[in-house]
């Protein structure tokens, strides 16, 4: 529908083009002959105040009757339909109608022939060849200047012939001048014309570009913001323009960059102007992952921010691109699963205490329980306390609370009690487990919590592992301060997977399509507790052949200060 709409208005304009360039054509005719036609009005009104010199009066009034001839037939010929290589009959034409007029005006008016400079000029500025116009201007003038003396009746003499050469000689360099102008001015005008087509190419490229950058930009999810050096806007997409208005105080509809609702984490604090992002990456600063809460009341929207800055070819700072991405969803559902665990943990320590009470009064009647009850009995007060210690350990993460206490510790000692324990999980699944740690090494951790670091590596070394495979627990003092390893021949982690496995309820999908059993927590909580003694954990992996986790912690100098 929209299509046929546009078809006839395109063949409007078009058909109104071509009446417009035809209405030029013949206007230039019309005024190349309307030029001579009043300069020879002239000469004729000229000529008949001064009859007695004429030697032909009839014959210089057909001369002049045949130029308003061709006027009349410039006016009323259809040029459209006639070929364009014919107009130049038209000049000719003027030259006999001239030829005649010279031929009856007799030496007083012999200056008639001057008139010829006229179709001489048209004829040159037409489309022939220079070389054409100069013989055909040459040719003609010389019929003009000799058409008089083949009329007499006495002979002609070589000098009449000669004396008169001099105006086809200056008509014959009019015309190579006039032509050559011409044909100079035509090169120009198509260069001019070329040069305007590209132009209008390029505008309608880029126009079509900006059509496609804006389609892209409001097409995206994110918010958009490009700024110059100054701080002046000069991009925002649609999405960025919605983030601008939910940002704006209530009765502000165009508030600037200090007035509007931006705050911090906590939603309440605001974030002072010129400290807000923005203004940051205005001042060149790359931002990465910048959390803020923009609006307020129910309506509020948290955004991560990035930008990065533009430079000119000389370092200089030019502006900078400024991305919103709206996590107001994605940080809810985190603070929503966080009051979950909180709440769901809070649930577990009161039955958590009752069993473990129930347990440590069963055990004080050891002697009247039956045989080998108490060892299971011991079993589930021991996993109990570990539960315990996770409900734990997870309400402190929330709460931000998590401590550990250093003392001076033999963590040989340690790590032999947790390579005991694990070797019973390992002789279970068919793994071999090795202890190459010293016997004594002292340092300064938390016995506790180092323990349940340990622990966790080594039950994921036993869960990860192969059948036949082995695992390797090893420690030792560098430089650096304390170094423990746990390295295993198990699956391996998928290289993608390895900045996520510290991550909370993060498991890979290589393992939830095992039937390995766990939630996605010990790795965090191990990361907790070196982060707590100022350590760090890495770890290396290769699928298919194992993975090796390494615990720094730093240690005091002999003299009691940290290196």
């Amino acid at each position: 529908m929209g299509r046929a709409a546009r078809v006839p208005m395109a063949g409007s304009l078009e058909e109104t083009g071509r009446s417009a360039r035809l209405f030029r054509h013949r206007r230039r005719i019309i005024y190349s002959e309307l030029a001579l036609t009043i300069a020879f009005t002239l000469a004729t009104a000229l000529a008949f105040t001064e009859r007695d010199a004429l030697a032909s009066a009839p014959g210089f009034l057909a001369g002049w009757a045949l130029n308003l001839l061709v006027l009349a037939l410039c006016c009323i010929l259809p040029w459209s339909r006639i070929p364009s290589r014919w107009v130049i009959v038209m000049p000719l034409v003027d030259f006999v109608a001239i030829g005649l007029s010279r031929a009856s005006a007799g030496e007083s008016l012999a200056g008639v022939g001057l008139l010829a400079a006229f179709p001489v000029v048209w004829i040159a500025a037409s489309r022939v060849r220079t070389r054409t116009a100069v013989a055909v201007s040459a040719l003609a003038s010389l019929a003009i200047i000799w058409l008089p003396l083949a009329l007499r009746a006495e002979p002609v003499t070589f000098d009449e012939l000669a004396d008169p050469v001099l105006l086809p000689v200056l008509l014959a360099g009019l015309a190579w001048f006039v032509s050559a102008l011409t044909k100079e001015n035509r090169r120009r005008q198509e260069a001019l014309r070329a040069s305007q087509a590209a132009l209008r190419a390029n505008v309608e490229a880029g126009r079509a570009r900006e059509r496609l950058l804006g389609t892209v930009l409001d097409t995206v999810s994110v918010g958009l913001l490009a700024v110059d050096a100054g701080g002046h806007d000069i991009l925002m997409n649609a999405r960025q323009r919605e983030a601008h208005a939910a940002a704006a105080p209530p009765g502000n509809d165009d508030p600037n960059e200090s007035e509007l609702l931006i705050f911090g984490a906590d939603r309440v604090t605001p974030v002072p102007p010129e400290e807000r992002p923005v203004r940051r990456a205005i001042r060149g600063e790359d931002l990465e992952a910048e959390q803020v809460w923009v609006g307020s009341g129910r309506g509020q929207r948290a955004f991560n921010i990035y930008s990065h800055a533009m430079h000119d070819d000389d370092g200089t700072f030019a502006g900078t691109v400024v991305s919103f991405n709206d996590v107001t969803e994605l940080v809810l559902a985190l603070q929503a699963k966080d009051d979950f665990l909180s709440n769901v943990s809070h649930e577990f320590r009161t039955p958590l205490t009752s069993i473990l009470g129930y347990l440590e009064l069963t055990l004080e009647r050891e002697d009247h329980l039956p045989d080998g009850v108490a060892g299971h009995l011991q079993v589930a007060r021991r996993n109990a306390v570990r539960l315990e210690r996770l409900v734990e350990d997870l309400l402190a993460i929330n709460a931000g609370s998590f401590r550990v206490d250093p003392v001076p510790t033999d963590v040989g000692r340690l790590l032999a009690d947790a390579a005991s324990s694990g070797y019973v999980r390992a002789t279970h699944a068919g793994l071999r487990l090795v202890n190459r740690a010293p016997s004594s090494l002292p340092a300064v951790v938390d016995p506790v919590r180092l323990g349940q670091a340990v622990d966790n590596l080594l039950t994921n070394a036993v869960k990860y592992n192969r059948r036949g495979g082995s695992i390797t627990l090893d420690a030792r003092r560098g430089e650096d301060g304390l170094v423990i390893e746990v390295e295993d021949t198990g699956i391996g982690i998928e290289s993608e997977d390895l900045h996520r496995i510290f991550d909370r309820f993060f498991r890979s999908p290589t393992v939830r399509a095992t039937a390995v059993p766990g939630v996605g927590l010990g790795l965090l909580i191990t990361k907790t507790i070196v982060g707590e003694h100022q350590g760090s954990i890495t770890v290396t992996s290769e699928r298919g052949k194992g993975t090796c986790f390494t615990i720094l912690i730093p240690q005091p100098a002999p003299d009691g200060v940290r290196p």
